[in-house]
């Protein structure tokens, strides 16, 4: 039963990481070179982006410490 509850855990992690892959690897240059082609660009949205970029990678961070620190606890006290 543990093995399997980690095994879901750790799955579950993968899986976060996969589903915010787009936004945690775009750095600012990727994000204006995506956007050259856009017309009416501006500074405000160029900000929203990197905004919403480190917003991701920060989440998965924590999303990721979260279920690692849960694996930990069933490891240790089951």
């Amino acid at each position: 039963m543990n093995l399997v509850l980690i095994a879901g855990l750790v799955v579950s992690v993968i899986a976060s990481i996969l589903m915010a892959y787009g936004r945690i690897f775009r750095s600012k240059p990727e994000m204006e070179k995506e956007s050259q082609g856009t017309p009416g660009l501006n500074e405000a949205k160029m900000r929203h982006k990197l905004i919403e970029t480190r917003a991701a990678q920060v989440g998965a961070i924590l999303l990721v410490v979260g279920f690692t620190i849960q694996v930990i606890a069933h490891i240790m006290f089951e």
